[in-house]
């Protein structure tokens, strides 16, 4: 596709993030200068399409990024306080770039960070003092909202302060899901290791099916951490969480704005989903099936056709789009006709066409139907292959017949719904 149809596709998307709360969790394969320059780009442009962003980051190269369980002496933290600081710099002088022709040119992102987190000392565990190593007390969401609202960016490092004032230390994993959390955030995202070669690169998962496959891996596999933490976030009620390959340029920007995304999405509520038409489907349904009735596949039907028939469709969501339709038109008790049966040409590889048909029979049984028909020009050998049988015009409900158009001349195929 070219520029303008990219861009018209990101709309939706567009619209939906506005104003909507974020967290991001940069590991540290992505905090060398070179990712680093060009993940900051693609925040400040969130960022000025009004995405309210909290951007958190390791304190570590991924080999010795403490673990929640490790003790942290005086000076360990002395060196983790050092690098936090540099990386927090780094990111804050990245943020403040404005270069003519430069990604960041005009971006005015204002950065604010400070003590939004309280802690308290992890304390002796399995009769280990842990030291430094501190555990989340309470995240002051509130003065978060306020800079967010002022659109200013936060960046949280993995550091909780005291009521004794001492610095503690709190492992990245953990503390995303506690910001996510008392932020009720709309999504987290973790730029980190590429989970697909742990899950047979599955894009969509649901919580569920995430729980298994985590079960089924070692502590070597890539990107465990990372589903971990979406799997904990989930659960703490955070309704998507999106996991991309830090290396992958644009991956951030190519997850949030194109439908099919580049890295794995943890959904809780439906992300694509099977359901009865609504009203407010309508303009989807004839977007989709215009270009089968332009090319003479299926009959024209109007606008006002549509909103008559609405209650007649089955329609197959996924992110808002609406890629998959059929109908189901009882004639009599006996027989219903199965119409406007269209897939999007995008999507036509992955047995939603199967799927749809499936619903509509099921739609038919429930209504006690013994049979259903399918009037088609172009298509006849797909329904030969699903059980529908070659029939006459002669065959359908005389109610039909005295409809049925003899210049489209298109052949009848009957299925029977009794077993």
């Amino acid at each position: 596709m070219d520029f303008v149809t990219n861009f018209r596709h990101s709309a939706p998307y567009i619209h939906a993030y506005r104003g909507k709360t974020t967290v991001l969790w940069l590991r540290s394969k992505v905090l060398d200068h070179e990712r680093l320059m060009s993940i900051v780009g693609d925040m400040a442009l969130l960022s000025s399409l009004g995405l309210r962003l909290v951007v958190l980051f390791d304190a570590h190269d991924s080999h010795n990024n403490p673990i929640s369980s490790a003790q942290i002496t005086a000076e360990q933290l002395l060196n983790i306080t050092a690098e936090i600081g540099q990386r927090r710099y780094a990111m804050e002088a990245m943020f403040s770039q404005g270069i003519t022709n430069s990604p960041m040119h005009g971006a005015n992102v204002n950065v604010v960070s400070g003590n939004f987190i309280s802690a308290r000392p992890a304390g002796v565990v399995d009769g280990v003092d842990l030291m430094a190593q501190g555990r989340v007390r309470r995240v002051n969401h509130l003065a978060i909202r306020e800079q967010l609202d002022n659109q200013n960016l936060v960046l949280i490092p993995p550091l909780g302060y005291s009521i004794t004032g001492d610095i503690l230390y709190l492992s990245p994993d953990n503390l995303v899901v506690e910001v996510a959390k008392h932020l009720n955030a709309d999504k987290v995202v973790i730029v980190g290791d590429n989970p697909h070669p742990s899950t047979d690169g599955q894009k969509e998962m649901s919580l569920d099916a995430l729980k298994g496959a985590i079960s089924q891996l070692n502590e070597s596999s890539s990107g465990l951490l990372e589903l971990k933490v979406a799997h904990n976030a989930s659960m703490a009620g955070i309704p998507r969480c999106h996991i991309i390959d830090g290396h992958e340029d644009g991956a951030l920007l190519s997850e949030l704005f194109t439908r099919d995304g580049v890295g794995t999405l943890v959904a809780r509520d439906s992300y694509d989903t099977f359901r009865k038409a609504r009203a407010n489907d309508i303009s989807g349904i004839a977007a989709l099936l215009k270009p089968l009735e332009d090319q003479q596949i299926l009959v024209k039907r109007d606008q006002e056709t549509l909103e008559n028939d609405i209650g007649h469709y089955l329609v197959n969501e996924r992110d808002g789009m609406i890629i998959g339709c059929a109908a189901v038109f009882p004639l009599n008790e006996h027989i219903a006709e199965i119409a406007s049966l269209a897939v999007h040409p995008d999507y036509q590889k992955g047995g939603r066409g199967n799927a749809l048909l499936n619903a509509a029979e099921r739609e038919a049984r429930q209504l006690q139907l013994k049979e259903i028909f399918v009037l088609t020009t172009q298509t006849e050998h797909w329904f030969i292959e699903r059980g529908f049988r070659a029939a006459t015009v002669q065959d359908l409900p005389e109610n039909k017949q005295r409809l049925y158009n003899i210049e489209r001349n298109s052949k009848v195929y009957i299925k029977s719904l009794v077993s």
